[in-house]
């Protein structure tokens, strides 16, 4: 990309968002966001999320059912970065929730903490918030592959937990509720009950901590996060999964316990056509409806902050980011939710900037 074209799209997303009307009432909007993927251009190299070990993106095969309007990126790259933001900012999104593994280990987890400071970088100089969510996962694979006993593996993944906390959780653009920073786990799917009580009282930010449903009930957690609603391979429909959230937020708001609503367009993962796992199932996008109607429950739902799942998640399929067969379809729900009368045309103009 040449730096006229990042230097377009950031001022047209800044223009369009300088003009709207702000709605202080209203829940804030953050994408969930992977910044995980490697382009051959930029790295050296296709990353396993482009391939998952199964595609050749210079074939144009992808490991994914839509490929994005940007073409197959790099999460590292200055100009897609500044062009992702700028559209968030266009449509009317508040922030980012990255998802994050930590600053150090092995595998691709070093890669995802560069680009997730790069993102933060630009988010704040857009005036977006920001927040992580923080995969205790990790724990499992040090101790299989770096063969860690499970005190050592704990360790380091508390010494993630206090790493950010150092250097996000502190920062002014960070997302808080009540003054305090909100903190997601995706999880803890690796922490016992104990190990996380002992990480999260070390913990002197005090954060909100939301983990997912099935677990949030635990010891030092404070509210759940909604999460695309598959089911064991099947094919969930809308009246399933509007039901199954619709329990979720009227139980937390029964229990008076803050929580996160979540939005998706849909979900059709690539695992089982890669052959590295079985199909998690499938929600239909129904043209745009599917994100249209869960983005409304969302926005309804009492929550004090909307995730929406996903910005980027081409292996299962729940980004909203534009794509070859969406094109800017869920970001124009966004738009017209929260900045009505703006211009859908200036996302396109962003995209198009960008390629120049």
């Amino acid at each position: 990309m040449r730096l006229a074209g990042i230097l377009m799209a950031a001022l047209s997303g800044w223009l369009l968002c300088s003009c709207a009307t702000p709605q202080p009432d209203r829940p804030l909007v953050l994408v969930h966001m992977m910044p995980w993927f490697e382009s051959k251009a930029v790295s050296g190299r296709w990353g396993w999320h482009w391939t998952m070990a199964k595609t050749d993106p210079d074939q144009g095969a992808l490991a994914s059912h839509d490929h994005p309007a940007l073409g197959p990126y790099d999460s590292s790259d200055p100009g897609v970065i500044a062009t992702q933001v700028a559209l968030m900012k266009a449509a009317g999104i508040d922030g980012a929730i990255i998802d994050w593994n930590g600053p150090e280990g092995f595998a691709d987890y070093e890669m995802i903490h560069r680009n997730t400071v790069l993102l933060i970088a630009e988010l704040k100089k857009s005036g977006l918030k920001f927040a992580v969510c923080v995969e205790d996962n990790p724990g499992h694979r040090f101790m299989k592959e770096r063969k860690l006993s499970r005190a050592q593996a704990t360790a380091k993944v508390a010494a993630s937990f206090a790493w950010a906390e150092t250097h996000w959780l502190t920062d002014p653009d960070y997302v808080r509720l009540d003054g305090r920073p909100v903190l997601m786990i995706f999880g803890p799917q690796y922490l016992d009950e104990a190990e996380w009580k002992t990480i999260r009282s070390d913990l002197k930010s005090n954060p909100l901590t939301f983990a997912l449903p099935h677990l949030s009930h635990r010891p030092a957690i404070d509210g759940a996060f909604a999460w695309v609603p598959v089911s064991e391979g099947k094919a969930v429909g809308s009246a399933g999964w509007t039901a199954e959230l619709a329990t979720l937020y009227a139980t937390e708001k029964q229990a008076n316990r803050a929580f996160v609503a979540v939005a998706f367009p849909g979900y059709r993962d690539f695992y089982a056509q890669a052959g590295v796992g079985k199909s998690y199932g499938s929600i239909d996008y129904r043209n745009g409806q599917t994100f249209a109607e869960s983005f409304d429950q969302a926005m309804n739902s009492g929550a004090p902050i909307v995730q929406v799942a996903t910005w980027n998640d081409y292996g299962e399929g729940t980004g909203i980011e534009p794509t070859l067969n969406r094109d800017t379809r869920d970001l124009e729900v966004i738009m017209r939710r929260l900045h009505p009368g703006a211009d859908p045309a200036e996302l396109r103009k962003i995209i198009d900037s960008s390629k120049r």
